[in-house]
């Protein structure tokens, strides 16, 4: 497939929603209270994280708005779930979606019109995304209004998309500027004379007035929290140069579309060996060394699947390292797959990214989910459907096998007998 001739930095806005959009999301929908039902059967009380969000959300509900100094996020997702307290606050996340998959067939649209229902279904399914969101988490939230306010062309609208997903993750902020800098990147135009493009600019400067809200907001919320980005439990969420996350991200990212990568896999392979590839791969390898980081979190807590991967594998400088080449390889698999999309936006998208999650020091596949969906559903397929197929079958694998270990897979810990523990991502 050949680069986009353009002379121009496009940002591609999508169709209207279309009724089929919103059949497949009532179709997600529906699957999703089952599951979530069968969750409240096997895990009545709130587990893990729910203890904070829940508790938190039925002190709302009872006039109580004290804010509890152990949650890190916004309360967005407190407030708009009220209406569901008294044991039901899993179920607003199958509410949400009903919308999500809708979104994901908008932001589709924005870049590729094929494969969108299949492309779209795939998103939804993902294993991490799904089981976070059968329990009361804000990944969710935090996912269906950032892909709805970067798919929405009006900004006061798609500020106020970006200002919910920002009430519910402060980082958020991020995907906020890098909408309204592909906004105004999308005013120049070679063709164009120097003076045409400067007032094409300045129109959309005024149009992102929005946009400039939501950056005084959240510096004027710095200012107000002592220059922290969360709101509690600051000590154990100090940032770090934490560079290997993204170099896990794009791991995750080519694992779970394993099967677009099949048509091409020796062409990807060949590349590695290429000399640039190769002081490339030494690179990364020096800075996945240096610049990994375990987290206490992380240490004490044996039910999350990154205890394992960490503790087997990656606390190991010799194994981190060497595994570069698939660092590599998923790489530029991200990038052949997405040569639809302008340069710029590409280089808009690895910024976002690392400026995200290098600063993170917990390794936490959860904080992934935005950067894959994005990727995923800008990215072009294989034209052979069964890959596409493939791809499903794989979620859906994965996705029942957590949650049977979620279920019926518990254990205890010996300091708390009788509590079951269970395995999640």
């Amino acid at each position: 497939m050949t680069k986009p001739k353009t002379s121009r930095i496009c940002l591609p806005f999508p169709p209207v929603s279309r009724k089929t959009d919103f059949l497949l999301g009532g179709l997600f929908s529906s699957i999703h209270v089952l599951l979530t039902t069968m969750v409240y059967h096997y895990i009545p009380d709130p587990y893990m994280d729910e203890i904070f969000h829940i508790s938190q959300t039925r002190s709302y509900c009872s006039g109580n708005y004290t804010w509890n100094p152990l949650i890190t996020t916004p309360p967005a997702l407190y407030v708009i779930s009220m209406p569901f307290c008294g044991g039901y606050e899993r179920y607003v996340n199958s509410i949400l979606l009903f919308f999500a998959i809708p979104a994901f067939c908008r932001f589709r649209r924005m870049f590729v019109r094929t494969d969108v229902f299949l492309t779209a279904s795939i998103v939804g399914l993902l294993p991490i995304l799904m089981t976070s969101s059968v329990l009361f988490y804000t990944d969710l939230l935090s996912l269906t209004s950032v892909i709805l306010g970067f798919s929405m062309q009006n900004p006061l609208t798609s500020a106020a998309f970006f200002l919910v997903s920002i009430l519910t993750r402060q980082t958020n902020i991020v995907w906020a500027a890098i909408y309204a800098f592909s906004v105004l990147a999308s005013q120049t135009n070679t063709n164009q004379s120097r003076t045409e493009n400067m007032k094409n600019i300045v129109f959309s400067v005024f149009s992102l007035w929005p946009f400039a809200g939501l950056a005084i907001g959240f510096l004027g919320f710095l200012y107000l929290n002592n220059f922290q980005i969360v709101l509690g439990d600051a000590k154990a969420h100090e940032p770090k140069f934490h560079a290997a996350q993204f170099f896990y991200m794009v791991a995750f990212c080519a694992a779970h579309a394993w099967t677009q990568i099949l048509p091409n896999l020796p062409s990807h392979l060949r590349h590695l060996t290429d000399l640039k590839a190769l002081v490339l791969q030494a690179a990364i390898a020096g800075i996945v060394y240096k610049f990994s980081y375990d987290h206490p979190y992380l240490l004490a807590d044996n039910r999350h699947f990154t205890f394992y991967i960490w503790q087997r594998f990656l606390s190991n400088p010799a194994i981190r390292t060497s595994i570069a080449p698939l660092y590599m390889f998923s790489a530029r698999f991200m990038a052949t797959s997405t040569r639809n999309i302008h340069f710029f936006h590409k280089f808009l998208f690895v910024f976002a990214t690392a400026a995200v999650l290098i600063p993170a020091h917990l390794f936490e596949m959860r904080y992934y989910i935005v950067p894959y969906v994005i990727w995923r559903l800008s990215a072009t397929n294989n034209r052979n459907k069964i890959l596409l197929f493939l791809e499903i079958t794989s979620q859906i694998t994965i996705l029942f096998i957590v949650l049977f270990l979620f279920l019926f897979k518990t254990f205890e810990w010996p300091n708390e007998p009788g509590i079951k523990q269970r395995f999640m991502f």
